[in-house]
């Protein structure tokens, strides 16, 4: 349906949801996908049948907000380039992404519930059945069958079926916005799909969103700690003769002339720096896609 509509309204359509852009209609679809409109290029009877086809979305008032919500969405959303709300003793943070079939009317039940497994104060709704979770003191690796049991337990507790897609640790820099925004189109064209899990980290994303948006799929759509990991001499060296001895840590030692121990520190150093843990499978495809990102466009 929403491929129909794309190629009825081109340029005039997005599925990348800006909560305080006016100048389009948003819409949301069953499985929970926005889009939006731009007013000027649909008519009223066409808003009329769009409206009994989709559910409309209304903005959250940000005279709910509180004064660190507030901050956050000014900073993520507005036009203007403002300094990041995290301290500078603060040097990552994560941003999760949730989306819910239908609207939640218990919106504070659902905060508690978000508190009880996510390490954070700050959830930002959207719309009624969108909206961002701001981790700021992120824990370096993700507890993915946490928040699996997690969307399984909203399902029940709040009839709602959620989709909840988790970003990549980011960097507390000058490039954050920049960075946010970038994910959050990712994980909007990834929502699109049809084969996409209740539960999905950026790493999992990155193969599918190559196959299904090759040109979104640039190096700028990694978060700085990576790109600097990559391209750190050593660490880059390291992740290389991991890879090419199969991620074997003994043979990768070997290749490299270190002791064994030397090669597990630079390992944690990896980890510690991007969230990334290259000794997993699903962690070290990443790594390799994202490598080859960097690699192309350098």
């Amino acid at each position: 349906m929403l491929d129909n509509l794309m190629k009825h309204y081109k340029n005039a359509m997005t599925t990348t949801y800006i909560p305080h852009d006016t100048t389009y209609d948003w819409f949301q679809t069953d499985a929970g996908q926005v889009f939006g409109i731009s007013k000027t290029a649909i008519h009223a009877n066409e808003k009329e049948l769009l409206s009994s086809l989709f559910q409309p979305l209304e903005n959250i008032s940000e005279d709910s907000f509180t004064i660190s919500q507030q901050k956050w969405y000014t900073f993520l959303f507005s036009e203007e380039m403002g300094q990041s709300p995290l301290p500078t003793e603060n040097t990552s943070v994560r941003f999760y992404y949730f989306f819910l079939k239908q609207p939640i009317d218990d919106k504070q039940n659902f905060e508690e519930a978000v508190k009880g497994i996510i390490n954070s104060e700050l959830v930002i709704w959207l719309s009624f059945s969108h909206g961002i979770i701001v981790e700021d003191k992120p824990q370096v690796t993700l507890e993915i069958d946490m928040l699996k049991d997690f969307s399984d337990t909203l399902t029940t507790d709040f009839y709602v079926e959620p989709f909840i897609y988790v970003g990549q640790l980011q960097k507390n820099d000058e490039d954050l916005k920049k960075k946010f925004l970038l994910e959050q189109s990712c994980f909007h064209t990834l929502h699109r799909t049809s084969n996409r899990e209740k539960v999905m980290s950026f790493y999992e994303v990155l193969p599918i969103l190559i196959m299904k948006a090759p040109t979104a799929s640039k190096k700028d759509i990694l978060s700085n700690h990576l790109l600097e990991a990559i391209e750190d001499k050593e660490l880059h060296h390291t992740i290389e003769a991991f890879f090419h001895s199969n991620l074997n840590a003994s043979s990768t030692a070997k290749r490299l002339f270190i002791h064994r121990n030397s090669l597990q520190y630079r390992l944690e150093k990896l980890l510690e720096k991007t969230g990334l843990d290259i000794r997993t499978f699903s962690n070290a495809a990443f790594i390799f896609l994202a490598s080859i990102l960097v690699h192309y466009e350098n």
